[in-house]
């Protein structure tokens, strides 16, 4: 997709969306689609921006169901059309952005996901969460969407992706292990994804990436969200270093996956 196309422009103000730490707002822009929003003076900051930006990008790379990021263009006239937008002392500029899916819904206690089509992707969310350190969808159960209309999960915000978005460096190297997570998210779509080896597709696509794809998958962030070019070198050499020790952290959660443990007792 060309970097024309990852841009678009906010023509209409909705309203704001009623959760989200980042107080993300929907709009309609000039594809007419309607989008979630994250403004650049999130509470958070432009690192949330960044982190979107950067995730959605490396989750298509292992063909993840991720929803694509789009740079968002909020003009001063847009801004001047809606005195409410001007109360929240928007800056006009680049946002971003995600399609609002009107007809999805947070997978939770509560979901059917028995008529899912694309569940075998789970094992890709685990595999992905650990890589980029995305930290709290395990506990929260509210970054993952179940699309009723289209029968499919969608991975959905990744603000606290590489430890949050203060991208703190010492806190990437200060243990060579990964930390490993679990909990009733990712416990849900165990049944589904047990096997011989529920996460090899995964880590071969994960492992397989090299230098040049995360650089790549970086290439394009707004000059306007003040993102130093060291922080995205340290970055990249993060998303290598963390590649190749995924296969062994996910080891730990073999207890979880009856087939796959005792296909490894049996070796």
């Amino acid at each position: 997709m060309g970097e024309r196309a990852m841009y678009r422009r906010a023509i209409q103000y909705i309203k704001p969306m009623e959760q989200g730490w980042t107080q993300p707002h929907i709009f309609r822009c000039d594809d007419l689609n309607t989008y979630v929003v994250k403004l650049i003076n999130n509470p958070d900051g432009t690192g949330v921006l960044a982190n979107e930006w950067i995730a959605g990008r490396l989750g298509s790379l292992l063909h993840l169901p991720i929803a694509n990021s789009r740079i968002i263009v909020i003009t001063h006239d847009l801004l001047d059309m809606y005195p409410e937008l001007k109360k929240l002392d928007i800056t006009s500029g680049l946002h971003i952005g995600s399609c609002f899916e009107e007809y999805g819904v947070n997978v939770g206690e509560h979901v059917d996901l028995s008529d899912c089509r694309n569940l075998h992707h789970a094992a890709g969310m685990i595999v992905f969460d650990h890589w980029i350190n995305n930290w709290d969808r395990h506990i929260t159960q509210a970054n993952l969407l179940y699309l009723q209309d289209k029968q499919e999960i969608l991975l959905i915000d990744h603000s606290d992706a590489f430890f949050g978005p203060d991208w703190d460096m010492d806190e990437w190297w200060e243990n060579e292990e990964l930390e490993v997570f679990w909990g009733p998210l990712y416990e849900k779509f165990a049944p589904y994804i047990d096997n011989s080896d529920p996460f090899e597709e995964y880590l071969d696509a994960i492992e397989s990436l090299e230098e040049a794809d995360l650089r790549n998958a970086i290439h394009g962030i707004p000059h306007q969200w003040s993102i130093p070019e060291d922080d995205l070198d340290q970055l990249v050499d993060f998303l290598l270093f963390r590649k190749d020790r995924v296969r062994f952290a996910l080891g730990e959660l073999i207890e979880h996956f009856p087939i796959w443990h005792s296909t490894r007792l049996e070796d």
